[in-house]
């Protein structure tokens, strides 16, 4: 028979010692043939008789069963707290997400509300003022081989600024709308210039976004909204008389946003889209005219098809790199020809990519933001000249005499 090894073991507590003798000789049997007075030294460490060494066993028995059932429930317990701690986190988590959902929504709706009041004040002075009429007067245009290409772009009607470089307000506005028309006019007749494209590719109203407009603006955004879309419309309305067909295509730019922080603003939330609908509705009676031509991608992006080529009109904040081009030839789904764009506030045409890039100014010049930001632009605008081949020529228009 093989000799048993009853010794202890090395790192072996006293008490798992005590219990591997003790288990040894009642539970696994692993010492069953061994005498109860020997194994009382060893578990003890005296000797006993067999029969009271017998009776201390079962006594140490019945006291280690106890510890075990002891260190199960403290085990027991301590993994109920884990899954409670764990099922609590995770109900936290989802309350937050419910939170979270609950604020975005609320703010959506904030922002809705907020729009529909601005359109209900709109229409209630529209209704309520004293606008002047806008006769449609019927002309007979010659058919021709080109049309003008009219930037109408960063406006920032409602700013006010006297610097150094230049001086802007409303009035001044309206001075230069004018001192452009002529120009349009005048290209028009020297070129035989059939249709008119006029592009306004957002920011036609100051805003608030910024702490130095909001403290420069003459007029709140209602009335900015209602100056701006009125000029545009008479702009408009004069045109009509000098070409067959004018068409109007526009997009929101970032001065018009409701949420002056650009991250929680919402894309389509913004106040340049009431300068369209106010125009269309001011226009409608102009047989001539067309408000919102081309395909309207999004609140951001338009095609416009001129004598067979398209031209996509952005505001360009969210596309400022040329590597944007390639982007978007493949967001509207066919080749571009050219892109058209503002918001740096000064003219340039240039090509990228085999695609033609024209870059309009703004009205305002320098503001205190232009200067701050050390951004350089003098008021003007843009008239392209185009065929079927594309944009033959173009004409840099100062605003200011």
């Amino acid at each position: 028979m093989a000799k048993i090894d009853i010794a202890r073991k090395p790192n072996e507590s006293a008490l798992a010692y005590h219990k591997r003798i003790v288990y040894g000789k009642l539970v696994d049997k692993t010492l069953g043939d061994v005498d109860y007075t020997e194994l009382s030294e060893l578990a003890y460490g005296q000797s006993y008789s067999s029969d009271v060494a017998r009776r201390m066993f079962y006594g140490s028995k019945r006291t280690l069963e106890l510890i075990s059932a002891e260190e199960a429930s403290k085990i027991d317990d301590v993994n109920i707290l884990s899954e409670l701690d764990e099922k609590m986190i995770e109900l936290r988590k989802e309350r937050q997400k419910f939170y979270d959902q609950r604020n975005a929504f609320n703010k959506i709706v904030r922002e809705r509300s907020r729009q529909e009041e601005l359109n209900e004040i709109i229409v209630d002075a529209i209704h309520n003022g004293e606008l002047p009429r806008l006769n449609y007067e019927r002309n007979i245009i010659e058919p021709s081989s080109n049309d003008l290409l009219v930037s109408l772009n960063d406006l920032h009607y409602g700013a006010v600024h006297s610097n150094y470089w230049n001086e802007y307000n409303s009035d001044i506005a309206k001075d230069m709308m004018a001192n452009y028309l002529d120009r349009i006019i005048n290209i028009a007749d020297t070129h035989n210039s059939e249709n008119c494209i006029v592009w306004e590719n957002g920011d036609a109203i100051s805003g608030a976004i910024h702490r130095s407009i909001q403290i420069t603006n003459k007029e709140n955004v209602i009335e900015q909204v209602m100056g701006a879309s009125e000029l545009i419309a008479e702009f408009i309305a004069e045109l009509s008389k000098h070409f067959r067909t004018v068409k109007f295509v526009s997009v929101s730019g970032n001065h018009s946003r409701i949420d002056p922080n650009k991250d929680n603003a919402l894309v389509d939330e913004r106040l340049d889209d009431l300068i369209e609908w106010y125009i269309a509705a001011r226009l409608q009676n102009f047989e001539n005219v067309e408000i919102g031509a081309g395909e309207k991608i999004d609140s951001t992006m338009y095609l416009i098809d001129i004598r067979g080529k398209n031209y996509c009109g952005i505001h360009g904040d969210f596309d400022g790199s040329a590597s944007k081009v390639q982007s978007l030839q493949t967001m509207v789904g066919r080749p571009v020809y050219a892109v058209l764009s503002g918001h740096m506030h000064h003219n340039k045409v240039d090509e990228v990519q085999g695609v033609k890039t024209v870059m309009a100014g703004s009205f305002l010049g320098m503001d205190d933001y232009c200067v701050q930001k050390r951004i350089y632009g003098k008021p003007e605008q843009m008239v392209c000249v185009c065929d079927e081949n594309g944009i033959v020529c173009h004409y840099d228009i100062p605003l200011t005499k």
